[in-house]
């Protein structure tokens, strides 16, 4: 019988026979709950995988966000089930199959769409379904509401059509759970700090959660149910899990949304805790990578030592074949250096570490003053620098503050070096107000740094609530989709989230080839494969990535080639 294609036509049938069977689906899992479910409070924690990710990379990292909260939560003994991989039937079967009491889920901005699909979804099956959104994008948009820069990010979030009934700002380890005991108990749930909702018309808005003081007293993050072995290093191929112990930052770089969760002012983990856990992934996944993801990992020295001297105690690298990388700022390698400790390095290397992570981000100093980098580069000036400094005009200041820049990441990376570690160089490209001949100008500096073997080259991303956030809000030139909406799927350090004018995409992997295959770096990497031949795998993942990504680059080739 035609009747039903023939009427309604093909793709309008097709439709109607997909959503019957959705249906019917929904249907059978609500059936088999009836008959089987299990008893007990079940939380759902999602962090969803964006479409777009950032091409040079090259790691795709575990949730750590939800990792934390799963584990706050399982201490409390819920059932808590996480799931990380985009949005599809596959996942929303699984949701449905685990049918939870209150669902939590965590995004950053280039995720944010995906995150709002599935609770949307959700919402279709069970509309009176708990619903909680948190995590960095929200956390921003609660604090650019606050701070006058803008309220469209959290219009977008708290609306009457909004799938999210709550939304967490800041760190959600101890109003997480008060919020779903709340919830559990029938209790009408009001705007207090940490929760903010929607409500007869309004906005009411809490802002972020009072900040937690003692990390000790947070339970470890849970790994249970996730598909750890793809946590992977797509260069290498090796198992790199993450691990991360201090909260905020010293600093306060103008584009970071560290605060917006974390405030200010670094907490960090006892030591003798941070190592048991460190030893509890090590034994029990077998990473070949552990990534410390501190913003800010040398705050507290003297926490530092401890963990090395635990770690020299146990030898875990050499029992379990582990290294362990790290972010670190130019200041401080400086200050190690300046205190004649380059032993210290020698024994963060015996002990497994093999790479620091330096944010180097800019070499254009309008940049850098926008970014407020003047405040981390002044202190490694002498007193002398920094008086001749301050009596300068200034267009003097700016080419001073380059120069010295320059100099002292250079120091830095040779340091680092001197002492077996490699740098993995932190560039921005793509800044507000930045020019194509601004970008090429900065990064030719950049990719001049002698002894830098690894670079990560995002394109600027303004995220809600940062310092610069208003600057780029209120520049025009934030992407929109055709409903006139931000288009959050552009925030991914890759596409560009700003109009510029230019291709900034299309820049950012040519610059990433120059960087790979100039004469400067040819002629380190001989060097360095001369006196550390075990460094060749290192390059042979590289190369071998940047060919899969530009196939048809000579350069690229040439290079694989020079390799064997």
């Amino acid at each position: 019988m035609q009747f039903p294609t023939q009427c309604l036509g093909e793709d309008l049938y097709k439709r109607k026979k997909e959503e019957a069977m959705k249906a019917f689906i929904v249907a059978l899992i609500s059936a088999f709950w009836q008959l089987f479910g299990s008893h007990g409070v079940r939380v759902a924690l999602i962090q969803p995988v964006p479409r777009l990710r950032s091409k040079s990379l090259g790691i795709f990292k575990s949730p750590e966000s939800i990792q934390a909260l799963a584990g706050q939560l399982e201490a409390f003994g819920y059932n808590v089930r996480m799931y990380h991989s985009s949005t599809g039937w596959g996942m929303m079967i699984r949701l449905l199959l685990f049918n939870p009491n209150v669902v939590g889920v965590s995004t950053m901005t280039p995720n944010f769409l995906e995150g709002k699909r599935i609770a949307q979804l959700l919402k279709l099956w069970r509309p009176r379904l708990p619903i909680v959104l948190g995590g960095w994008h929200a956390s921003g948009a609660i604090q650019a509401h606050l701070h006058g820069q803008e309220s469209e990010s959290l219009g977008e979030i708290l609306n009457p059509n909004s799938p999210f009934d709550y939304v967490v700002a800041g760190e959600g380890e101890e109003i997480f759970p008060r919020l779903i005991a709340s919830l559990l108990a029938g209790k009408e749930v009001e705007a207090e700090p940490g929760v903010s909702i929607f409500r007869n018309g309004e906005i009411q808005v809490g802002g972020s959660t009072p900040r937690i003081t003692n990390l000790r007293e947070i339970a470890e993050p849970s790994w249970s149910g996730l598909k750890i072995k793809r946590y992977r290093d797509k260069r290498s191929g090796a198992l790199d899990l993450s691990v991360h112990f201090n909260r905020s930052c010293r600093f306060q770089c103008a584009f970071c949304s560290t605060p917006t969760v974390y405030g200010h002012g670094v907490r960090v983990t006892p030591a003798l805790q941070a190592f048991a856990y460190l030893k509890s992934v090590v034994v029990t996944h077998r990473p070949q990578v552990i990534t410390f993801t501190d913003e800010d990992f040398f705050a507290h020295m003297s926490w530092v030592e401890e963990l090395v001297s635990l770690l020299e105690t146990d030898n875990l690298a050499k029992q379990f074949g582990v290294s362990f990388d790290t972010f670190a700022s130019i200041n401080d390698i400086h200050r190690l250096r300046k205190a004649g400790k380059g032993y210290f390095l020698d024994r963060m290397r015996a002990v497994g570490f093999g790479s620091f992570t330096i944010g180097v981000e800019s070499f254009n100093p309008n940049i850098l003053l926008a970014y407020n980098k003047e405040m981390m580069i002044l202190p490694t000036m002498s007193r002398e620098e920094r008086g001749t400094y301050t009596g300068l005009d200034n267009d003097q200041k700016k080419r001073a503050l380059v120069t010295h820049y320059r100099k002292r990441t250079q120091e830095a990376i040779n340091f680092a070096s001197e002492h077996g570690l490699l740098v993995v160089g932190d560039y921005i490209l793509g800044n507000l107000g930045e020019s194509v001949e601004d970008v090429r100008a900065g990064f030719e500096i950049f990719k001049n740094l002698e002894n830098l073997l690894l670079a990560y080259i995002p394109v600027f991303t303004p995220f809600p609530g940062t310092k610069i956030w208003g600057d780029a809000y209120s520049s025009g030139l934030l992407p929109r989709n055709p409903d006139g909406n931000i288009d959050w799927m552009r925030f991914n350090a890759s596409a560009g989230a700003l109009n510029l004018g230019y291709d900034i995409g299309a820049l950012r992997n040519e610059l990433e080839i120059e960087f790979y295959t100039s004469s400067r770096y040819r002629r380190d990497m001989l060097k360095n494969l001369e006196s550390t031949p075990a460094l060749r795998g290192l390059f042979v993942g590289r190369f071998s990535y940047l060919g899969r990504l530009f196939p048809g680059d000579v350069r690229v080739r040439e290079m694989i080639q020079l390799l064997g």
